[in-house]
């Protein structure tokens, strides 16, 4: 039970590592480019800070989306321990140069810096393999379920959404770089965890091929081929462009609608990420031992589509309201879904599987930007209601592939 603790803390630490990495730089880029006197950094290529800012935004979940792709399959492979530590020292790197990057003033040393770290940062998919393995382990030998360790790396993940803006915020206002100098030293710190606190959990499959080998034979993507997982990917593609949609924009139809300014879109989103923290940390393994796992999930997206379409309609303290409720649906299925899968697919590596649940959000989260900027020129309401829309789209499908057939068993076995 200790080890299995040992090793869930080390996944925890990645995970907040990674999720702070992602929402860290916003704070402390944001002033570098928008309505900000012109430097060499906001000026470079003669292209406009926005432009700049955009591109620098969009690279590091691009990267994470790269890497995704491959090191969660190389850790089923070669080994959690390894992988891990070998992506951690390039992400301490990379956090470095950033820094380096920020103090001198170079735009494409920043950039290339934040692609590079993005790719290492997939490693979040070996946090909640690792996750899963535990859980794995013969009844009577581990202390932490599937579900219950699932969710704790996804408090992490929503604990780094909050922290980092927080941390990078109050950095910046010291010097730009040492948000990234602080970043560079928590990569260290998890490097030190792994080293002398992971033991194995995955188990190593002999093979002669080499790393490249593995990473293009043995990628997530080469999971699509399975039609299994290929509906999977379609319908959580719906499910996380519902999401990002609403990521991505409900801070400006808060501005829009209801005339937010900086500190209230901060406490609109403390306070659904206090929500879905608390959450993952007490309510999902509760819903998974009282109702399974499929049932609820068809119920939270169902109740998610309601909530974004009553946005809209919305204001002060119901707002406020529904954006908690918002945070708990969303946290509770975000739990119960990696487990899932991992259960349907026993098969399969862990790491690959979350892999491919990290890319299809990546993937998401790119795709919803780009319809969201002409949804927004018909009125701010709109990202929120398509965001409903396809969470309609996705509770379809999973009822139509999924949760039909096993409710059909559960009927079946029932019968006398």
């Amino acid at each position: 039970m200790f080890t299995d603790s040992k090793k869930l803390w080390v996944a925890l630490a990645v995970t907040l590592l990674a999720s702070m990495g992602i929402s860290l730089p916003y704070p402390v880029l944001t002033p570098l480019f928008i309505d900000a006197p012109e430097t060499a950094l906001n000026t470079w290529g003669g292209f406009a800070p926005s432009t700049l800012f955009t591109l620098l935004i969009a690279i590091y979940p691009l990267g994470i989306f790269l890497g995704s792709s491959f090191i969660g399959a190389l850790s089923d492979r070669l080994g959690r321990k390894k992988v891990l530590a070998q992506t951690l020292v390039v992400c301490f790197i990379g956090y470095l140069i950033s820094a380096y990057a920020l103090y001198i003033g170079d735009y494409l040393l920043l950039l290339l810096s934040r692609f590079f770290t993005g790719i290492t940062e997939g490693n979040v998919a070996i946090a909640r393999a690792i996750a899963l393995d535990i859980g794995e382990g013969k009844e009577g030998e581990v202390g932490i379920s599937k579900v219950r360790a699932v969710s704790f790396i996804n408090s992490a993940v929503f604990l780094g959404w909050l922290l980092g803006p927080l941390v990078g915020g109050v950095l910046a206002n010291i010097e730009p770089y040492y948000a990234m100098v602080a970043a560079a030293v928590g990569a260290l710190l998890c490097l030190y965890l792994t080293v002398h606190w992971l033991e194995e959990t995955a188990e190593i499959k002999p093979s002669k091929m080499t790393i490249w080998q593995t990473a293009i034979k043995e990628n997530s993507l080469q999971l699509i081929r399975d039609p299994w997982i290929a509906k999977l990917f379609v319908m959580y593609m719906c499910y996380t462009l519902a999401i990002n949609l609403f990521y991505e924009f409900y801070p400006v139809w808060l501005v829009d609608k209801q005339g937010f300014d900086s500190l209230g879109i901060g406490l609109a989103t403390t306070n659904m990420t206090i929500f879905m923290t608390l959450a993952s940390l007490f309510l999902v393994t509760r819903v998974q031992a009282k109702f399974g796992l499929v049932p609820p999930m068809t119920n939270l997206i169902w109740l998610l589509a309601l909530a974004m379409a009553i946005t809209p309609f919305t204001d002060g303290i119901q707002t406020q309201v529904v954006f908690a409720m918002t945070g708990v649906l969303i946290a509770t299925f975000n739990g119960l879904m990696p487990v899932y899968v991992s259960d349907s697919q026993e098969g399969k590596g862990n790491g690959a599987i979350m892999g491919l649940l990290t890319m299809t959000f990546c993937i998401a989260n790119v795709i919803a930007a780009v319809i969201g900027g002409p949804l927004l020129l018909l009125d701010s309401n709109w990202p929120l209601f398509v965001s409903a829309g396809f969470f309609i789209l996705a509770m379809v499908l999973f009822w139509q592939w999924f949760a039909r057939t096993v409710s059909q068993l559960d009927k079946a076995n029932d019968l006398p």
